[in-house]
């Protein structure tokens, strides 16, 4: 029993850790099977990311931020040459289309529509004496009756009674409590909306639930060319009169229709709906979807509209473009329709577009750089 503690003992403990040893060196310095370097030639740069093409499914949804905007009031005009002679509402009041709102009288020999009652105007349409005495016929004035175009709240008036005005005389202005939603979107994102639904999902924070916003439209904004055109004719007419406008200021560029030249997509609020004017919202547009097609990665294809090029690798491992018609797209994926197979292989990106290494993202510029962003 002494011996086994004393020497037998401790040698197997030793001859145990001597197998341990032997096996962890092994492990250690055990050359690799496979070190996956043959067959590639060193070129010098890097091999470019390969994809395959797979089938699968695109929903192509729009959010864009925008505002609750009240419909532009309806502008009321004479229409007709002469004097207001009588007004059937007061501002403030709230009409119907076809109501009427207040009265022309033209100095034009009519009698099919008597004078609107007004006791001033008794004395006014009295015959001329002049004309009585020698022996003409008495002119009887015309009387014309502006009606409202559309429904609304009948503004302030312009003009006085008794006061002259011209057909293109704007005696008034009806405001409507109507809205509707604007939301500006991104030109080159046009290219994902072939066609726009009927209707716009409309989220506005700590308003109503959520609801479908009707008749959706988009409006191009200004046009650069009319623009130009009528600041020529600004300038043409200034040249005419001897002024300059040198010194006039320069328009804000954050301000006005310039803010808002470009696209937007524009919905009625139904009226049914609680809202106010410049009410934040998010408009969410649900420009068609797609199930079990071909896709692909927008970083692979050139061209996003109806056509496009990919770049398929062959059975030679080299890269071959290819021309494929494309439908829809999401911004991430793009359904190709044809020109290309399922489980085919093509570049990710376009030759020439590759993003850069990510280890370069910490270069700074004496040339030292963070790897993986870290020192």
């Amino acid at each position: 029993m002494h011996i086994f503690r004393r020497v037998i003992l401790p040698l197997a403990f030793l001859v145990v850790f001597v197998v341990i040893a032997a096996l962890l060196g092994w492990i250690a310095f055990k050359p690799a099977a496979d070190d996956g370097f043959d067959g590639v030639e060193a070129t010098g740069e890097p091999e470019g990311s390969v994809i395959t093409a797979e089938r699968g499914d695109i929903s192509n949804t729009i959010e864009a931020k925008g505002t609750i905007n009240v419909d532009a009031p309806t502008a009321v005009k004479a229409a007709h040459e002469g004097v207001v002679n009588h007004f059937f509402v007061q501002p403030g009041d709230e009409v119907l289309e076809g109501a009427e709102l207040f009265q022309v009288r033209s100095e034009e020999a009519d009698d099919t529509q008597p004078p609107a009652s007004s006791g001033s105007d008794s004395e006014t349409d009295a015959p001329d004496d002049s004309q009585a005495e020698e022996g003409q016929d008495p002119v009887k004035p015309k009387y014309h009756t502006v009606t409202a175009a559309a429904d609304g709240t009948v503004g302030d008036f312009a003009v006085e009674k008794n006061e002259h005005v011209s057909p293109d005389t704007q005696v008034n202005e009806l405001l409507k409590n109507t809205f509707s939603a604007r939301a500006p979107i991104e030109a080159v994102d046009l290219y994902r909306v072939p066609k726009l639904p009927e209707t716009a999902n409309i989220t506005i924070t700590d308003g109503p639930e959520p609801f479908d916003c009707e008749n959706l439209r988009l409006d191009q904004g200004a046009g650069t060319p009319a623009a130009s055109k009528a600041q020529g004719d600004d300038l043409a007419d200034d040249a005419a009169s001897g002024e300059s406008s040198a010194e006039e200021p320069a328009a804000d560029e954050g301000s006005g229709a310039g803010a808002e030249s470009g696209p937007q997509m524009i919905c009625k609020v139904p009226k049914d709906v609680t809202v106010y004017n410049s009410l934040g919202l998010t408009m969410t547009v649900e420009a068609g979807a797609v199930s079990d097609v071909i896709t692909a990665p927008v970083t692979a294809v050139r061209g996003l509209t109806d056509s496009g090029t990919v770049w398929v690798i062959g059975d030679d491992g080299q890269s071959e473009e290819r021309s494929v018609r494309l439908g829809l797209n999401d911004g991430s994926m793009v359904e190709v329709k044809s020109g290309l197979k399922e489980g085919e292989e093509i570049e990710e990106f376009v030759p020439g577009t590759e993003p850069e290494d990510d280890e370069m993202d910490g270069e700074f510029e004496d040339g030292s750089y963070m790897e993986g962003g870290e020192e």
